[in-house]
């Protein structure tokens, strides 16, 4: 099984190996997908208890709904109230929960991650989505592979490279040289560092006159993280219960160098939680997710 298939299958056995524990209490098969020891369990069913007395949970299970649990408290369709809940684990040590209750993404790397075409990153990358990667493939790569004059992937069309670029596997009908640029990038080590390291440059350079739609931003944040109604950040040590926070608003800091290279996009979040407020730092870069940077499948990540 893949390592992806393996990641799916743990998501997936942890988050309704929780509803059980929500429901029914901490069990010794509903607690082996999880780091923190059994004990630490009893004080969270007690709290989730006292939170939603005789509440039914289940899993989400849909991709792009930005929640993992559905809590459905009260009986008859009427008198119901659902909440929506995230759940995080992390392997290691957690963050204070002094930061963690403002950033429960913080421990376990983004709260958001998409590729650059997908629907939600139309909404707000702008000319740092499809018209970058465009950009890429007629300042960088095709001037690339003129010079070194390699035959086999000359006659590549921007259309067949982003086609090929978003394509894990490249099935269906693919355009052979792009196919070949994809396979010579993840054969030959020597060239797939020029091209990472033209990458990072690339991307530096860009972002210097191109940004992200701001405004879209701060929709697309305050509708993912005002959709969850609770996080529940679980570590080594236990399983933490963070109330439902409020996006007050987003302000561009400006661009960053990363510290292996290349830049992202920094802000400052603004939330509430009740009649408390605390502006938090958010980071927006980019990250390609298949054969290592500049290789496949260029990703967004807010952090």
């Amino acid at each position: 099984m893949s390592a992806k298939a393996n990641a799916t299958s743990l998501t997936t056995m942890r988050e309704s190996s929780l509803a059980s524990i929500c429901m029914n209490g901490p069990s010794s098969s509903s607690l082996t997908c999880f780091p923190c020891p059994p004990e630490a369990w009893t004080s969270f069913y007690s709290l989730f208890q006292e939170k939603y007395p005789g509440a039914t949970v289940k899993r989400a299970g849909r991709m792009g709904q930005h929640y993992d649990l559905i809590i459905e408290n009260g009986s008859g369709v009427k008198h119901a109230q659902v909440k929506r809940a995230e759940v995080k684990v992390t392997q290691g040590t957690p963050s204070p929960l002094t930061q963690l209750q403002w950033r429960p993404w913080m421990d376990t790397v983004q709260f958001l991650q998409g590729q650059l075409k997908s629907a939600i990153g139309r909404r707000f990358l702008g000319e740092c989505g499809e018209p970058m990667m465009k950009a890429w493939y007629d300042t960088r790569v095709m001037p690339c592979l003129r010079a070194k004059n390699l035959a086999s992937v000359l006659a590549m069309t921007c259309d067949g490279y982003m086609k090929a670029l978003f394509t894990i596997g490249m099935k269906g009908k693919q355009e052979q040289e792009a196919k070949n640029f994809i396979q010579m990038l993840r054969s030959t080590p020597e060239l797939q560092k020029e091209f990472q390291a033209s990458w990072l440059a690339f991307e530096t350079e860009w972002f210097q006159t191109h940004t992200p739609d701001h405004d879209g931003l701060l929709a697309v944040v305050k509708e993912v993280i005002e959709v969850k109604d609770a996080w529940i950040c679980i570590s080594k040590e236990a399983p933490q219960w963070i109330d439902k926070l409020e996006v007050l608003g987003l302000t561009y800091q400006g661009v960053r160098q990363k510290p292996r290279g290349g830049s992202s996009f920094h802000y400052t979040l603004s939330m509430r939680r009740g009649e408390e407020t605390k502006d938090v730092p958010l980071e927006c870069k980019f990250h390609w997710k298949n054969g290592g940077q500049a290789v496949q499948n260029p990703n967004f990540l807010l952090l």
